[in-house]
């Protein structure tokens, strides 16, 4: 989707400290042989906040750098990884009640890692069709689940706990949002869900999170097709490409490319697939702070920000893959240095 004529007006973040992997190693929680190989250093850990609240959090951070109308406002997309309060609520009510007011369509975007990249498209359609003057995205989780082993339930990422809140407008902001689309290798779909059956309410039987053994499960069974990696590097090759050529832009052009914050040899493949290395991306701040499942790019774009490392022309490709088999890419061009970097 071409969005040259969608605007990145702010972003904010709401990070709790990391707990390191010397630590997690030291009470055993992750296999000292296996953190070092990852390269990775720590995950965010948020204890009992919980994620609607680091939600609202980067929210009012968000909309504080943006300074506009809180009255142009017209949708509000909660993304979420794991669910984060009683069946039958709703956490973008909760955010809207809490940090935004008014009277807007707010919905929740369900597209595991990928949400972010789902609510952009989505966001920008609403405001091309005339719907608003801005639009809200925002994204949390609290991985705290006794369900969840945060440390060994994803094979390559660290799941960690925050959020991340961003404002478009179809008026000027610091950046552009040139292109963004995603893409999907349906008859994956299985390989986040392995022999889980599909149940009436997934709450009834709760069921411990582990995307590893869900993934052997599928790969070693007879649904999976054998050629499954190489349908998966075809999608992704054509995603990128697309997206490139309608953002107008090369893979050469990126000043940085961001991408979700996995261990050293997942991120290492995603980059040099663009050509890019390890020093052209985040990675470096991302190792430190886990995998924050849809938030990921947007607090690594915010840190380049801070961090002074982006100015005006310079060009971000951010990419993620999540469930389903799900991949994603968008391109933003900053326009100015926002006053709050």
């Amino acid at each position: 989707m071409r969005t040259s004529d969608v605007y990145i007006a702010a972003v904010g973040t709401y990070l709790p400290d990391s707990v390191s992997v010397t630590e997690a190693v030291r009470r055993g929680w992750l296999d000292a042989a296996e953190a070092e190989r990852s390269g990775l250093l720590g995950a965010a850990v948020a204890g009992d906040t919980p994620a609607p609240e680091m939600g609202v959090r980067a929210v009012r951070t968000a909309l504080g750098r943006w300074g506009g109308d809180i009255s142009e406002l017209g949708l509000l997309l909660y993304v979420e990884g794991y669910r984060c309060g009683p069946d039958g609520w709703l956490p973008q009510s909760y955010v809207m009640r809490e940090a935004v007011g008014g009277d807007l369509l707010a919905v929740g975007v369900r597209q595991g890692c990928n949400g972010v990249f789902g609510a952009l498209e989505l966001a920008a359609a609403h405001l091309r069709g005339g719907g608003s003057e801005a639009a809200l995205i925002v994204a949390a989780d609290n991985m705290g689940s006794p369900l969840v082993d945060r440390w060994r339930a994803s094979p390559g990422y660290l799941l960690a706990d925050g959020a991340a809140a961003l404002v478009l407008t179809r008026s000027a902001g610091f950046a552009r949002l040139l292109s963004v689309n995603s893409k999907a290798v349906p008859e994956l779909e299985a390989l986040h869900r392995g022999t889980q059956p599909l149940e009436p309410s997934g709450s009834a039987r709760p069921v411990p999170l582990d995307l590893g053994a869900r993934q052997r499960e599928f790969l070693g069974g007879d649904d999976a097709p054998k050629d499954w990696m190489l349908r998966v590097i075809k999608a992704q090759g054509e995603l990128m490409a697309q997206t490139l050529d309608e953002a107008g832009v090369t893979a050469e052009d990126m000043t940085r490319v961001v991408t979700a914050h996995a261990n050293r040899e997942l991120a290492d493949a995603w980059l040099s697939s663009l050509s890019r290395t390890l020093e052209q991306s985040a990675w470096g701040f991302g190792r430190g702070v886990g995998h924050l499942m849809a938030g990921d790019q947007l607090v690594s774009l915010e840190h380049l920000l801070m961090a002074g490392e982006l100015g005006p022309g310079d060009r971000v490709l951010m990419v993620g893959s999540g469930p389903g088999l799900g991949i994603a890419a968008a391109v933003v061009e900053l326009t100015a240095l926002p006053p709050w970097a």
